[in-house]
């Protein structure tokens, strides 16, 4: 789901002024709304290049880039978080975290990686003391149901914050209620609410908030669709006066390897442009550009472009940030990055471009373990011609850079463990069809897809190099109703993106379900 947030969030990404770590959305939901619009960046490149951030560390910011301030942004909490896949297999989780040797944070989980629960402890007076904590609860499918945000405050446990989900029958979130713990009582605090179409995409979402004891519109979007199930529009209006009032349109527009939207702004009685943003992409589904235009005196003007590249294996090298002044581009800020031979991102650098020449400004390096988790971080700065130990943003991948921790500081250390979800093949109650993400990913030579069917049906899964040349074919024949896992091994295949598809045509022949996933093998 997108949001008015989302909307003004965009517009910042593509300037990357993020502040450092402290993104005011929960991180994953800032990837699905960047999806949707083709813009997929990376969370290092929406770091602020300035790193003028204003340093806080706050719980809801660092567990695991879903925690998020309600008192900030109320509607943080509507987001649906990161799928767990619960098919039978291994998933590392974080369950210890030190920062700069003065905050610790705990993680636990039930069988299946769910997140349970998270504790954040400072280091006072030669101790640890709690300071923030949150509980959460699951239904069967894994869904969360509530959210419990409590306080530390005269040694003991105070209400905070609590969120209560609803979902329907396919997992997809009907609604969320966000309440404040007042004196000695639960008060809500705002609801949203969301209906999808007959394929399951967001069609409204609505916002209110609790005032003078009712419930009071205070915004909503409603999207469009074309037969393809591109996003062809978006619009949010705010409640005025009683009425619903335009506000923000976007419009989409995805034709080969571009894509391109168009925000529009209402003003008295009609739209009026404000922002265009378009980007390329190449034979493999990487961004190369995204160029951003603002309309000024009925034109279009430049305002930033950014430049990718990448080596071989899909890894981005170089991330370049150019703004339009004086009828040119000018370099302004850049980004380079250096891997292992895992794939696995070992250093970032960022530049600034000062008197037509680039000066080092901060870089992150980061240490794995075998199994693709990042261990440790570190953040310096470019001080006096060295690199000093400072507070920046870090970001710590997992399980191969499915996952990631995002903190505010100078060093971090992190443990996992290993937990491999008890809940077997076909014990799910599998009500849509879905192709899973291969795991683990990058891998090297062997990895898991998986699938899940709906009905009865005939199954083959086919995997492409980039030429379009198939390497392998799994002709799976009929299956029941269920979730199932294939086996594919890369030995005598070359490094690089493959593409795997699935094709699932019920017996009955009244459904036929196709989805392609990318996975890149690094020997």
């Amino acid at each position: 789901m997108k949001s008015f947030f989302l909307s003004r969030l965009l517009f910042f990404c593509l300037l990357t002024v993020i502040t450092n770590g402290q993104n005011l959305l929960p991180q994953q939901t800032i990837e699905n709304f960047k999806k949707s619009k083709g813009l997929m960046i990376n969370p290092e490149e929406e770091m602020l290049m300035h790193e003028k951030s204003i340093g806080r560390d706050l719980p809801w910011q660092v567990s695991m880039g879903q925690r998020q301030n309600p008192a900030i942004n109320p509607r943080a909490n509507n987001r649906k978080k990161k799928e767990i896949s619960k098919l039978n297999r291994s998933i590392y989780r974080p369950i210890l975290a030190v920062a700069d040797t003065n905050r610790r944070y705990s993680y636990t989980y039930d069988d299946n990686g769910n997140e349970l629960t998270f504790l954040l402890e400072t280091w006072t007076n030669n101790a640890w003391v709690n300071s923030y904590k949150y509980t959460n609860t699951y239904n069967n499918n894994g869904n969360r149901l509530t959210s419990l945000d409590e306080t530390w405050t005269n040694n003991v446990w105070v209400n905070y914050w609590k969120t209560s989900d609803t979902y329907d029958n396919d997992g997809k979130r009907l609604s969320s209620l966000d309440e404040k713990w007042t004196d000695t009582a639960w008060i809500n605090f705002s609801r949203d609410s969301s209906t999808y179409n007959n394929k399951g995409y967001l069609q409204t979402y609505l916002y209110e908030t609790w005032t003078n004891n009712t419930w009071v519109n205070n915004y909503r979007e409603t999207s469009s669709y074309d037969n393809n199930d591109n996003l062809l529009t978006d619009l949010y209006e705010k409640w005025v006066n009683n009425a619903w009032v335009n506000f923000d349109r976007f419009s989409y527009d995805n034709n080969g390897n571009s894509h391109a939207y168009l925000e529009e702004k209402w003003l008295d009685t009609a739209w009026v442009n404000y922002l265009s943003v378009t980007s390329t992409y190449d034979n493999n589904g990487l961004l190369l550009t995204s160029l951003q235009e603002t309309w000024s005196n009925n034109a279009w003007i430049s305002n930033v472009k950014v430049t990718y590249t990448y080596d071989n294996n899909g890894n981005k090298l170089t991330y370049l940030l150019e703004t339009w002044t004086n009828n040119a581009w000018v370099n302004s800020y850049k980004y380079t990055y250096t891997y292992d031979n895992n794939g696995n991102m070992l250093t970032q650098l960022s530049e600034t471009w000062v008197d037509n020449t680039w000066k080092n400004s901060g870089k992150s390096i980061y240490t794995f373990d075998n199994y693709g988790n990042a261990i440790k971080g570190e953040y310096t700065r470019w001080t006096n011609n060295a690199w000093v130990a400072v507070k920046g943003s870090l970001n710590l991948y997992y399980n191969s850079g499915a996952d990631y921790l995002s903190f505010f500081n100078s060093v971090v250390t992190v443990t996992y463990t290993l937990i491999t979800t008890d809940i077997k093949d076909n014990e799910l109650a599998v009500t849509t069809y879905s192709l899973s993400q291969n795991y683990p990913n990058p891998f090297n030579p062997s990895t898991v897809i998986q699938y899940a069917l709906p009905y009865e049906s005939n199954v083959s899964i086919s995997v492409y190099n980039t030429l379009g040349e198939v390497v392998k074919t799994f002709n799976e024949g009929a299956k029941q109703t269920g979730s199932y896992n294939v086996n594919f091994n890369g030995e005598g295949l070359s490094s690089g993106i493959y593409l795997y598809n699935l094709n699932a045509v019920s017996i009955d022949g009244k459904q036929n379900f196709q989805a392609t996933k990318k996975m890149l093998l690094i020997k």
